[in-house]
């Protein structure tokens, strides 16, 4: 098996902003959405991060994704705000729309925006880390296209719907939690396929619903932890689907398959200031004072970590490793990319 190769991210930033450019995009948000893109490599979300850059490339010459959007924002109260993303790159319009409900959360204490005629905006830490930054609480919402059986259905109707939240701390790093609604990404069980392994009886379903063991025969991935599961990822598509008028269920394009019509996304996007409730740094200081008790809590036995940990604390280990080291991207990644750079005159960095 041929290793990855480790590239330096600032390397992949500037591969990926100058496709980006090559297809129409200005050089600020083609710059910004790299750099997104990226930040997910350095975290160790692979499928969220540099290898993106062709499906968007792609989608963009189709003239699926808006390379010059007119974002237009309407602020309807003063805590509620609409962002119109024009079918542009995702990355640019939820950074908008997150920088938009900080500024309403500053003024009045909280701030939601919500963004309609969008598509994929890559990890949603990103964007609540970035509030998070400036000492706020983000919170961030999607759905997405189908993959997920309902609850006791048979047949796909819900997205992986993504779900991040972002609590900072006085002296440390934030909490950070960023998942799918599904027990697992679909991307899992065709990898378990191609290897000819079996999954776990809880991960997928056939055609008729009923529980596999041989990835193969997998039709849809199952909602986690069951009705709980099911229940928030029913929430997301409500508050994504409802509040914007973009379409639900399997009314949703897929991105990889659907090579006619545009995403049009719904995202939910909200800015929570902690000080607009204590006046002071009390909540940042009892974060901290949780974490250090969580801490100082023996792990078990079985605790691969030797300790216990707070959500986020591995990709924050992993991010600082992969700046020094370099970002692994698999040889089928590379080969991709590469052609995708010959095509447009992009050199791959070596």
């Amino acid at each position: 098996m041929t290793a990855p190769s480790m590239i330096q991210a600032d390397h992949l930033v500037q591969f990926g902003s100058q496709v980006l450019e090559k297809v129409g995009v200005s050089a600020e948000d083609a710059r910004k959405t790299a750099e997104i893109l990226v930040e997910s490599n350095l975290r160790g979300v692979d499928t969220h991060g540099i290898y993106l850059v062709n499906l968007y490339a792609k989608r963009i010459e189709k003239g699926l994704i808006n390379p010059t959007p007119k974002l237009e924002f309407n602020k309807n109260r003063p805590a509620a705000g609409v962002l119109d993303a024009d079918s542009g790159l995702g990355q640019v319009a939820t950074l908008e729309a997150m920088n938009r409900a900080i500024e309403m959360a500053k003024e009045v204490g909280v701030g939601t925006v919500m963004v309609k005629r969008s598509t994929h905006f890559g990890a949603g830490a990103y964007y609540t880390l970035h509030a998070a930054s400036q000492g706020m609480i983000g919170i961030l919402m999607s759905h997405s296209e189908t993959d997920v059986v309902l609850f006791g259905g048979k047949k796909p109707y819900l997205g992986t719907n993504p779900y991040s939240v972002a609590i900072p701390s006085a002296k440390g790093q934030p909490f950070v939690m960023d998942m799918a609604t599904s027990e697992v990404a679909f991307g899992k069980v065709r990898a378990a396929a191609e290897a000819k392994k079996e999954i776990p009886p809880n991960w997928a379903v056939d055609a008729e619903g009923n529980p596999v063991t041989d990835a193969t025969q997998a039709k849809a991935v199952t909602p986690m932890s069951g009705a709980k599961g099911y229940a928030i990822g029913l929430m997301i598509e409500l508050l994504s689907s409802g509040l914007t008028g973009m379409a639900y269920g399997p009314g949703i394009v897929r991105k990889f398959d659907d090579w006619e019509n545009p995403q049009n996304l719904g995202h939910f996007v909200q800015v929570i200031d902690p000080s607009a409730f204590t006046q002071d740094d009390s909540f940042l200081n009892r974060v901290d004072e949780v974490f250090e008790d969580i801490q100082s809590q023996p792990a078990s036995s079985s605790n691969p970590f030797g300790k216990v940990l707070i959500p986020g604390a591995p990709e924050f280990d992993r991010r600082a490793q992969r700046l020094a080291e370099g970002c692994p991207v698999a040889p089928e990644i590379a080969q991709q990319l590469k052609e995708l750079g010959d095509r447009l005159q992009v050199a791959w960095p070596r």
